[in-house]
């Protein structure tokens, strides 16, 4: 149930998002308005991709989903960080990284992507324990 939770967080932070995507189209900045429509629509897509895959994992692994969805569930929060601070400050990952905001923008976005590489990796390993 926590995962289903954290889910639909995600995705009413997500739809949330979208009040800043669409303000910032009146501003003219294609940029920024970038930088928002990104967080709006990855952080729901998180969310429903944390719901999706906790039901699945539910089913396929009883018992054992949590060693999946703790590290898919930790990257989907971080890549929310990341993208909401890159609206916040108009700035991504790409840009000068001894700024302080984007040094912190693509070092969450790192351990965003590590804590996704892990819980890939614990999911194969399930998937290898089934098959015994």
């Amino acid at each position: 149930q926590t995962y289903l939770l954290l889910g639909v967080l995600l995705f009413s932070a997500g739809t949330l998002l979208g009040i800043p995507h669409g303000l910032s189209k009146r501003r003219g900045s294609p940029a920024v308005t970038e930088l928002w429509r990104v967080a709006h629509l990855s952080t729901c897509l998180g969310g429903i991709s944390l719901i999706a895959l906790t039901l699945a994992l539910e089913r396929l692994f009883p018992g054992q989903e949590y060693l999946v969805m703790m590290p898919f569930t930790t990257a989907a929060y971080l890549f929310f960080g990341a993208c909401t601070l890159s609206g916040l400050t108009g700035r991504s990952w790409g840009n000068d990284r001894t700024m302080p905001s984007v040094r912190v923008i693509y070092w969450t976005q790192i351990a965003a992507s590590v804590a996704s590489i892990i819980a890939v990796f614990l999911f194969i390993i399930l998937v290898l324990g089934l098959s015994r």
